[in-house]
């Protein structure tokens, strides 16, 4: 085999490994998933599983960090926009669009549910990862918009910038749980920006 054939081939594997894991994963959870159900679901050996990936929460990482990426793509900040930026429209508008996408995708809905899952009832290792994934979601719009809610904000001292998107953050944890069960994506999109215009405009 061509080298060249070789990397393909060794990438043709990683990827369907990660597909397979991601929907056991979004099914079952992080806690009712084990190797032996991706391995036998995939096809493939535990040698070439483990060639890729050191073990579960690794491959967990790894494809939690895949849907990280893809939320926070949502709420990327053009260049043109920076120092610029509305928070409450932006907010409204980026929340809406994932809002949108976790409806037309159930199976990443599920994978964010099962995340606040692990976070509650997962072993050390995984409540970390769990805690990691989420801040760096706030992370990366925070510091662009802190400016923004800062003069927007003075005055109202009772909640810092970052405690109000913390509230926000578990306001749109409780919308995405209840997608699909309670609540059509119209009424959580409404619900989300009353709370972002509670939080924004009038004050907490």
């Amino acid at each position: 085999m061509a080298k060249n054939d070789e990397i393909e081939s060794k990438e043709m594997t990683r990827m369907k490994i990660l597909e397979v894991a991601r929907r056991i994963f979004a099914l079952h959870g992080f806690e009712g998933s084990g190797v032996g159900a991706i391995v036998k679901a995939s096809g493939l050996s535990k040698g070439a599983l483990y060639w890729h990936f050191p073990g579960k929460l690794e491959l967990y990482r790894e494809i939690m960090g895949e849907e990280t990426k893809r939320i926070m793509r949502h709420f990327t900040i053009s260049d043109e926009m920076r120092g610029h930026v509305d928070p409450v429209a932006f907010l409204v508008e980026k929340g809406g669009e994932v809002i949108d996408d976790l409806i037309l995708n159930p199976e990443r809905r599920l994978l964010w549910v099962d995340l606040t899952v692990v976070a509650q009832r997962g072993d050390t290792l995984s409540r970390n990862l769990a805690g990691e994934i989420i801040d760096s979601v706030l992370d990366s719009v925070l510091p662009e918009l802190d400016k923004a809610f800062s003069a927007r904000l003075s005055g109202r001292p009772s909640l810092s910038p970052r405690e109000r998107l913390l509230c926000l953050t578990n306001v749109f944890d409780g919308l995405v749980v209840n997608l699909g069960l309670r609540l059509k994506a119209e009424e959580a999109k409404r619900y989300w920006e009353t709370m972002v215009r509670m939080l924004l405009e009038e004050g907490c």
